[in-house]
């Protein structure tokens, strides 16, 4: 079942059933698919960005990555179940990998991030299957060079399931382009997983993720980068969204209920 919040739909699930659609879309081998992890930036980018609001239409799993979008659920008539967040999953498919034997590839992330979270990640599930990592230099993924040596790392390992860290929206468009080419089962956008996973990046407390602060944490971490986006563009957004919903609800309710007609 699938919860519409404005111009995306996301697939009410909770963590553990994404994991299980995950690693069973990674068994199909006939075309490659996306997942995409959204929240509340993702869902303001749509408005105004087509091509991201075209890879969100056509992704083949969606998960609701920030609590905002559970919050916002609860105003439809669709509450999702709960958050499915990225840098969980990143975990929880290293879980799966132990135990199904399915393959993961980290993709992106700052410099030898991912390296680091390979380490993290096999420290709490050694039997994890991690095929490789691969950081390209800054600025280089629009170079055919480049992507023919992707291309040739991803063939070389043959993974089940990408994990990409490129930062939003650009991974999701990165994945978009290229998914074919490459040939894997799986993509999914992972944004900055890998920096929080291998300790670059400071994770909130578990508090402030369970009630919908981690946000506030970033920004504290970041706020000269951060501060547009937040502060800018998804917090009046968000204000405005629940308004709208609001407002459609008023008028669903006000609505006069049509006569019944009598039987004959």
């Amino acid at each position: 079942m699938k919860c519409s919040l404005g111009l995306i739909s996301v697939d009410n699930v909770t963590m553990d059933e994404a994991v299980v659609h995950i690693v069973e879309l990674s068994q199909k081998k006939d075309v490659a698919r996306i997942v995409c992890t959204a929240n509340l930036d993702h869902l303001a980018t749509v408005q105004t960005d087509l091509l991201f609001r075209t890879i969100y239409k056509n992704a083949d799993f969606v998960v609701a990555d920030g609590m905002p979008l559970v919050w916002l659920s609860k105003f439809t008539t669709c509450r999702l179940k709960e958050r499915v967040a990225g840098s969980d999953l990143l975990w929880e498919l290293g879980r799966a990998s132990q135990e199904t034997g399915v393959k993961l590839f980290f993709l992106g992330g700052q410099p030898h991030a991912a390296e680091a979270t390979v380490t993290a990640i096999c420290h709490r599930y050694p039997n994890a299957h991690i095929t490789g990592t691969y950081c390209p230099p800054f600025g280089t993924l629009d170079e055919p060079a480049e992507l023919a040596r992707i291309k040739d790392v991803l063939t070389k390992t043959a993974p089940d399931i990408l994990l990409v860290g490129f930062g939003s929206p650009k991974q999701e468009k990165w994945i978009a382009e290229h998914k074919d080419l490459m040939k894997i089962p799986v993509s999914i956008g992972v944004g900055g997983s890998f920096d929080m996973a291998a300790g670059v990046v400071k994770r909130a407390p578990l508090w402030m993720q369970r009630t919908g602060f981690e946000w506030l944490f970033r920004f504290l971490q970041e706020p000269t980068r951060l501060w547009r986006r937040y502060f800018a563009k998804d917090m009046p957004f968000l204000i405005r969204m629940v308004g709208v919903i609001l407002l459609d609800r008023l008028r669903t309710a006000a609505a006069p209920i049509p006569p019944r007609t009598k039987s004959p």
